[in-house]
């Protein structure tokens, strides 16, 4: 098994990964969701008990602190998000949510999160869990003893279990998961691109986790603008070639000509093999697809722009 195969294209039969770089913020109160509803770019009204959601969490000039899915556990709310993103988002949770009946902790300590993916996935852990999983629903979750299974995609199966027991076995690293989550074209929010970007430049509205129809919540009347008024100068990209390892917040550059300047900021980025690249970045929208893109301070790095597996014209 390596990581220069595209999974989406060639699933492996089974990877399981310790998702140690996540958290996860807990609400519980008869007020959680009315609260929530005030707080993410997504519509708490349709949270199901068997369906997650995806969204951002923004400051009030409508630029994203995180990226999460957010799912019922129980009596709960879980915001599962990355441990770069979780301060961010849990001050501002608690600086307002003292006017609610909700209480909110960091509950990255309670549970174990794991993803695991490939053509024998769905069969390897509802053994593990005891159960089947559920699979009638786009963006399903199965609730389990402890926690719950959220299904993340297919082709391959996808899944994050989110369990209050640390022995699930797993086989790979975080790269893997990471290659995945690049191919499907989702972001994860990290050190170097927190409070950055308005939602809809990470491309969150093909997630379907941007409501446009629900009403007030913070951040949201530069959102709206930027979606009503058309000043969307920027999206998300992603980007396939040569280069060395990168980190979240570098810096892209466009050739024009003879020169090279400022294109755009890698966001989530991995690498295939000790010189492949597989990147998302945010970059401006109408950049032409044929575009000659390098890491700034990496000379020989070149990369191309390749297709996500939505269209952001239709979202």
């Amino acid at each position: 098994m390596v990581l220069d195969t595209e999974f989406t294209k060639a699933p492996p039969e089974y990877v399981t990964v310790s998702l140690k770089d996540y958290g996860v913020i807990s609400l519980t109160g008869p007020q959680t969701d009315d609260f929530l509803q005030g707080q993410l770019t997504c519509d708490l009204k349709q949270l199901a008990d068997n369906q997650w959601q995806y969204g951002a969490h923004c400051d009030n000039k409508g630029k994203a602190m995180s990226t999460l899915f957010v799912t019922r556990c129980a009596d709960s709310v879980l915001l599962i998000t990355h441990k770069d993103a979780i301060a961010a988002s849990l001050a501002q949770l608690q600086k307002y949510g003292v006017f609610s009946q909700t209480e909110i902790i960091d509950a990255t300590n309670i549970y174990s999160l794991f993803g695991i993916f490939g053509t024998a996935a769905p069969a390897r852990l509802a053994e593990w869990i005891d159960q089947p999983l559920d699979v009638e629903h786009q963006q399903a979750v199965t609730s389990i003893s402890d926690g719950v299974v959220l299904t993340l995609g297919n082709h391959p199966d996808q899944y994050i279990l989110v369990t209050k027991r640390d022995n699930f076995p797993t086989n790979s690293d975080m790269d893997y998961w990471n290659a995945l989550e690049i191919e499907r074209g989702r972001p994860t929010l990290v050190s170097g691109t927190l409070l950055e970007y308005v939602p809809q430049m990470l491309n969150v509205q093909a997630f379907h986790g941007i409501s446009f129809t629900k009403g007030c919540y913070i951040g949201q009347e530069t959102i709206a603008r930027m979606k009503y008024l058309g000043k969307q100068k920027r999206a998300m990209f992603r980007l396939v070639g040569q280069g060395k390892a990168v980190d979240a917040g570098a810096t892209v550059e466009q050739q024009l000509g003879e020169n090279w300047r400022r294109a755009g900021t890698v966001i989530n980025a991995v690498s295939r093999t000790d010189n492949q690249l597989d990147l998302l970045a945010v970059l401006p929208s109408d950049i032409e697809a044929d575009t000659k893109l390098r890491i700034k301070n990496d000379d020989a790095s070149l990369l191309e722009i390749y297709p996500l597996p939505y269209n952001l014209d239709e979202s």
